[in-house]
């Protein structure tokens, strides 16, 4: 596999970090650097999801665990995790609560699927953003969690769900407002 000299890697990955801390993504003190690789854990915000027993509730921050190695910036260097409780047909979380199914954080992202040596980090925060937005019932992940997710999303389209719950304003406010890594809002139905 492809790697880049050291330090010309090194001022990459430094580059990369400055654009995503722009973003205000990253956790604080999440970075771990060492000679082959660099960890960082991103708070996304965006409207996405969680099922707490029966009832579907919005919640508009998400954990995500990314492990940049020394491939990167070719195909396979970056490794993703997804650590916050989500539900969704295209995402596997780490925490399932309402499962005995255990949880791998595998995110199907078309991202990661056309990398290229000219991607890079920011483009995959915003990539994550959109991919939380906008399910894709019609091609879940292969697991008990995202096949119940794809029939409700079949169900309920995100753009009714954002509109019953006045969610497209009131969420993003909120974010502009709020650093509360664990931001859930509780709806009545």
């Amino acid at each position: 596999m492809p790697e880049l000299p050291y330090e010309i890697w090194k001022e990459r990955i430094d580059n990369d970090l400055n654009k995503i801390e722009e973003l205000k993504v990253l956790d604080k003190d999440s970075i771990n650097r060492n000679e082959d690789f660099v960890e960082i854990v991103l708070n996304v915000k965006a409207l996405g999801f969680i099922k707490k027993n029966t009832e579907i509730i919005p919640k508009n921050i998400h954990k995500i665990y990314l492990k940049i190695n020394r491939m990167f910036p070719y195909p396979g260097g970056v490794d993703f995790t997804w650590l916050s409780e989500i539900f969704h047909p295209n995402i596997h979380p780490v925490k399932i609560t309402s499962s005995s199914e255990e949880g791998t954080g595998y995110i199907c992202l078309n991202i990661l699927k056309k990398w290229s040596r000219l991607s890079d980090l920011e483009t995959i925060v915003k990539g994550l953003k959109i991919l939380v937005e906008n399910p894709n019932p019609d091609d879940p992940l292969d697991y008990t969690v995202c096949k119940e997710a794809s029939k409700f999303f079949k169900k309920h389209k995100i753009e009714k769900l954002k509109k019953k719950y006045g969610l497209e304003t009131d969420l993003q406010d909120k974010a502009d407002d709020d650093d509360d890594e664990d931001d859930i809002v509780i709806l009545d139905d």
